[in-house]
């Protein structure tokens, strides 16, 4: 193996690290509100954008349509959403944030926020800009190749 790919699988092993850790950390922070599993990631994206459709929201947090619609089930009989017609489809479905959920809504957006500046912290914004573009590339790339 050269160096070259014992560095991509590095990198890779610190990302999956990064998930592993996040993870860990978020279903400790959120496990009295059953919104472990990165199920307070759901609430967060409804939270920004009142109304999402469900295929919007499954792009939005990057899993599929089925993985979306279990999760979004369990936080409408939890209470945290609600679903909606859509105005002009009423075949399609909107969700909006409950009165649970904006009840967290503060304490939701800081804790994003701030695991966000722990695992960037020691970054400048140069370098932040920098890896923003460098994952956007690979999963755009991702999305490509799963098109084909």
């Amino acid at each position: 193996m050269t160096d070259e790919e014992k560095n991509g699988k590095q990198i890779w092993r610190d990302i999956g690290w990064i998930a592993r850790e996040f993870n860990g950390t978020a279903n400790r922070e959120w496990r009295d509100e059953r919104l472990g599993d990165n199920r307070f990631i759901y609430v967060i994206r409804v939270l920004e954008q009142p109304g999402i459709g469900m295929q919007a929201l499954a792009t939005a947090i990057g899993v599929d349509r089925t993985t979306a619609f279990r999760a979004v089930s369990k936080l409408v009989t939890d209470g945290y959403l609600e679903k909606r017609d859509h105005p002009t489809q009423p075949r399609l479905k909107v969700l909006f944030p409950t009165q649970k959920s904006l009840a967290l809504k503060t304490r939701l957006f800081r804790f994003e926020s701030e695991t966000f500046d722990r695992y960037l912290h020691g970054l400048s914004s140069a370098e932040v800009a920098t890896l923003e573009r460098l994952l956007e590339r690979v999963r755009l790339g991702e999305i490509e190749n799963n098109k084909k």
